[in-house]
């Protein structure tokens, strides 16, 4: 337990042993750290992210399983726009897999959808995104 005598540094020994807490390597996710490209905020839709996808024509399914049926594939550009992410079934790729989904927002008639984080760019095997909440 930190105890300190002198009035007026009780607030710089929080402050340092909170710093020394978040740079720890045992009290960071690796996670976080491993997330080389996370999603980031829209400044353009506020609520929504942008997140960096590799591949085209992804597969968008109507739950966050890999058996769902497909309902849309993900655009050109190297980006999709998602609200959050969720724990679903597994899914693999070519030796990649993963159990966190994001999902896109309701446009019109078209519903929400679900890509896998597989194509997402940045991160690892089953490792949420560091930019993003969860659903």
């Amino acid at each position: 337990m930190l105890t300190v005598a002198r009035a007026g540094t009780t607030g710089l020994a929080a402050v340092a042993l909170a710093a020394a807490m978040l740079l720890s390597p045992g009290l960071t996710s690796s996670a976080r750290a491993a997330d080389s490209a996370p999603c980031t905020p829209d400044r353009n839709y506020p609520g929504t992210f942008l997140c960096p996808i590799w591949g085209s024509n992804v597969n968008l399914r109507s739950a966050p399983e890999p058996q769902a049926p497909v309902i849309a594939t993900s655009p050109d550009g190297g980006f999709l726009r998602v609200l959050c992410q969720v724990k679903g079934g597994r899914a693999t790729y070519n030796g990649y897999w993963h159990t966190w989904w994001v999902k896109t927002q309701a446009m019109g008639m078209a519903p929400s959808a679900y890509m896998s984080e597989i194509f997402l760019a940045g991160g690892g095997n089953d490792e949420p995104d560091s930019g993003l909440p969860n659903c």
